[in-house]
């Protein structure tokens, strides 16, 4: 008992370091998360979102953090404190639920990784993939949602009260508002739930099964009422549907060149061969520190025990420091996590003991459903960096915890020999760890450009690696002076600049690329700023090669009829650097509109 308290103790040390180290460092200055203050901020204005803002994703999000700048003002800050508490719910669910599953060693070992890996580092230049500016809100708030909904499917399967049915649907219903991977997270684990009921000889009646569903259709139904006092009965559904609706009706997840590639599908066969070594190589190390353990238990001599334990830990740790590339250690997550998949619906059906485990068992398995959901995003290019703070962190952290709470109990090992799975798997996880945590480190002291006031301000990287921070600051500042109600179009992107100076956009679009200008879209907006011309127009550096664009504007539907648009009815009031269309210089150019346009 006091060695739990003295590591939740730890536990909140480990998250106040690593908060206080990255403070305010936390978003990229034009990339993403500008948009996840920008939104919220015009939605608090009166604004409607699909309708006067633009958004990829469900409702929820944008419109929960509408209601907090409504509240308590709009601010960076306050997005912030929000992201801190819904992180502490996520973290505490993390803790109770691998507690309960794998015991109390694991829970520590496992939230000791999501706070170290996942929770405020930063692994690469482009901010926005933690858990206080995340790049989208869905991400987050969609995770602690999931997290919830196994809480209480995990009651559900053991009593199945109309209660537990009818909030269990209202939390899978928030997963449709939300993110599509939410959705599948979400789906996954109502499925396996559904598994572990009929196993334990109780399938749920169909009157639990109309609650759960009431419950499921009310965040949805909840939004169509909300849009159809805006926009017509149509568009009211397929807003309040726009966070799966638009897998279904868009390229984005299947003819985008950035997505593909974010699935590993841009070269499917090399990154399944690099996945499929990464988990035998895993699995070697695991039945390494396995057979270590039998064989300690086996030992009389203690000279022994102890010169195998340290021939060991001494091993891995020396792996762990000059061996690994623990950067790209996530490409061996999909694979252990299948495996245990398997393992885990084998103890669900043939168990001996599940009625006497069944607690334990429900909870390993929802685990593991919404872990893979949330790895399928990434299936063929597992990371834990980027998008792998929330896509892999689960399945990140589910692996110590099954090594020290599972592992030595599903090999009949004894104290002895869960010690040395103990003992070896912190000797190699420990200095990866580290290593990671110095990566991050020494890219948040890199971040000393001020950028914005007051509640605005963060901390953008220093120009000689990314001058944006400056170039966004230094826009923002000449924008305030100009008068309040006039419009900014930023492109390709950047409604930070938008936000930081409170001048709105004057079309919903948030950038101009991609699938955003595709398929003719790019003549609407074209259209769209004819019938709503910007007073400002702001070109900056966007480096967009991810997307297959070289030099923005060049090709049709990569912005080229939005550029032309710009050029003959604007002109250059002032510029900073380089060609801001050229992504090997940077820069940025202010536009007015020229004599004689209205």
């Amino acid at each position: 008992m006091y060695l739990e308290i003295g590591g939740l103790i730890g536990l909140m040390g480990l998250a106040v370091f690593f908060l206080a180290t990255s403070w305010r460092k936390w978003p990229d200055p034009l990339i993403d998360f500008g948009c996840e203050l920008y939104t919220p901020w015009r939605l608090s204005q009166g604004a409607v979102l699909y309708r006067d803002v633009d958004s990829f994703y469900g409702p929820l999000s944008q419109y929960f953090n509408a209601a907090l700048f409504t509240w308590f003002g709009p601010s960076l800050m306050v997005l912030v404190t929000a992201n801190i508490i819904i992180f502490i719910g996520i973290l505490t669910s993390i803790y109770f639920l691998c507690r309960r599953a794998w015991g109390a060693g694991s829970a520590l070992a496992a939230s000791a990784v999501f706070i170290a890996v996942f929770g405020f580092s930063q692994f690469i230049p482009c901010g926005n993939f933690n858990y206080v500016t995340p790049y989208s809100h869905e991400t987050t708030h969609g995770l602690l949602v999931c997290l919830l909904l196994v809480i209480v499917l995990v009651r559900w399967v053991e009593k199945g009260t109309l209660g537990e049915s009818f909030w269990a649907g209202v939390l899978f219903g928030l997963t449709f508002v939300l993110k599509p991977e939410m959705v599948l997270a979400g789906g996954l684990s109502v499925f396996a739930a559904a598994l572990a009921k009929y196993r334990s000889g109780t399938p749920p009646s169909a009157c639990l099964l109309a609650v759960m569903g009431c419950g499921t259709i009310l965040p949805t139904m909840g939004f169509v009422v909300y849009f159809s006092a805006h926009m017509p009965w149509n568009e009211s559904v397929s807003a309040a549907c726009r966070a799966w609706l638009n897998v279904v009706t868009t390229t984005r997840y299947t003819g985008n060149f950035w997505e593909l590639s974010c699935l590993g599908l841009d070269q499917p066969w090399m990154h399944f061969r690099e996945q499929a070594l990464a988990t035998l190589w895993a699995c070697l190390l695991i039945m390494l520190i396995a057979t270590v353990a039998w064989q300690v238990e086996r030992i009389a001599q203690k000279w022994l025990q102890f010169l195998s334990v340290g021939l060991l830990a001494g091993g891995l740790f020396w792996l762990a420091l000059h061996e690994i590339t623990w950067m790209e250690t996530g490409r061996c997550l999909p694979g252990l996590i299948l495996i245990y998949l398997v393992a885990c619906l084998v103890s669900l059906f043939n168990g001996k003991n599940f009625e006497k485990d069944r607690r334990v068992l429900v909870t390993r398995l929802l685990m593991t459903a919404i872990t893979i959901a949330l790895l399928a995003r990434m299936i063929l290019n597992a990371r834990i960096y980027h998008y792998g703070y929330y896509q892999a962190a689960l399945a990140a952290i589910l692996v110590p915890a099954i090594l020290i709470g599972e592992l030595p109990h599903r090999m009949g090992l004894g104290r002895k020999g869960a010690a040395v799975i103990v003992i070896g798997t912190l000797a190699l996880l420990a200095p990866g760890v580290v290593i990671l945590g110095g990566k991050s480190q020494e890219l948040l002291r890199s971040r000393t450009v001020s950028v914005g006031t007051g509640g605005d301000q963060f901390y953008a990287l220093k120009p000689e690696i990314d001058p944006t921070g400056g170039l966004v600051n230094a826009v923002s500042l000449a924008l305030q002076e100009a008068p309040p109600r006039q419009t900014v179009l930023v492109i390709p992107e950047g409604v930070m600049i938008n936000y930081l100076t409170k001048r709105p956009s004057p079309i919903a679009p948030y950038c101009y690329y991609a699938e955003v200008t595709a398929d003719g879209r790019e003549d609407r907006i074209v259209k769209d700023l004819e019938r709503h011309p910007p007073d400002w127009v702001v070109i900056i550096s966007r480096d967009l090669r991810a997307y297959g664009i070289e030099r923005y504007g060049e090709q049709p539907d990569e912005g080229q009829q939005i550029l032309n648009w710009v050029i003959k009815n604007y002109e250059v009031a002032a510029s900073v650097g380089g060609d801001p269309l050229d992504y090997r210089q940077s820069g940025v150019v202010m536009l007015t509109r020229k004599n004689g346009f209205p």
